[in-house]
């Protein structure tokens, strides 16, 4: 085992790579290569029909294009900004929320099972509600995108929160530490690893909620682009941004997972 040596004389051990992470990775890879390989020969041979999906290859070379055109530029500026911003007002929400839920016990019992209600109910169905009272533009979407967000980060808090050893509160409590020091130095260290990955869940649905709600009622963005193509039959450029929508998930997905790992690390 490689070490080095502190100035107290006490040895930090070096990580070593995970082999069974890294077997994992090369399988991952050769699942995504695989994949690809049979869809280019399945439509290549018209195992599936042109009007259905185009090669992988062709999508590439759409992308490529694509995303060079400042359509492209202006449809993921108003994609991306609107996910941040659904998620900035899931998160503002979200953690009090869960802070709310766990601080009064009853609250939590009551109101509990109408947020997980209303987890599982179709956002979709108020759009029409908000569109009336906001009016066509980004508004509806960015409010049913932080509600799918909010609600996952609230309840991880909660349960973060409940999840905590009494004994850090009565550490706390022994050496009277204020309030503010209570959540920022003891709540906040011992509930983040456990409630980062509602906060990553969160910020997933807000991904989702903005890509689907922009498919089916945007005049712009990502999922409105997607969605205008797939109405004109025009199936290259259809997949061409699916795969943009692919590539932002995946990517959202890595970054906040390499987050999560960190966080995990330094703090458990």
């Amino acid at each position: 085992m490689v070490a080095k040596t502190l100035p107290g004389n006490q040895p930090l051990q070096r990580r070593r790579p995970d082999p069974l992470r890294r077997r994992a990775a090369v399988v991952r890879w050769a699942i995504v290569m695989g994949l690809v390989v049979v869809l280019e020969a399945a439509t290549r041979t018209g195992m599936i029909d042109r009007t259905l999906m185009v090669p992988p290859s062709e999508i590439l070379i759409r992308l490529a294009s694509i995303v060079l055109t400042g359509q492209f530029g202006v449809d993921a500026a108003r994609t991306i900004t609107t996910i941040l911003i659904a998620f900035s007002i899931g998160m503002v929400l979200g953690i009090p929320l869960g802070v709310f839920l766990w601080r009064v016990p009853a609250a939590g019992r009551i109101f509990e099972p109408f947020i997980v209600t209303g987890y599982a109910m179709p956002t979709l169905l108020f759009y029409p509600v908000l569109l009336a009272v906001m009016g066509l533009n980004a508004g509806p979407i960015i409010l049913i995108a932080a509600s799918m967000s909010l609600v996952p980060i609230a309840l991880t808090t909660m349960v973060a929160l409940n999840s905590i050893k009494p004994i850090l509160h009565k550490l706390a409590n022994s050496v009277n530490a204020s309030p503010t020091q209570y959540y920022l130095k003891v709540l906040l260290p011992a509930a983040t690893p456990l409630v980062f990955p509602g906060v990553k869940l969160g910020f997933i649905y807000a991904v989702i909620g903005t890509i689907a709600m922009e498919f089916i009622l945007a005049a712009q963005g990502i999922g409105f682009r997607a969605g205008f193509y797939y109405r004109e039959l025009n199936t290259a450029d259809m997949w061409a941004y699916i795969a943009v929508v692919v590539v932002l998930s995946v990517l959202v997905n890595s970054i906040l997972t390499w987050l999560e790992k960190r966080i995990r690390r330094d703090m458990l």
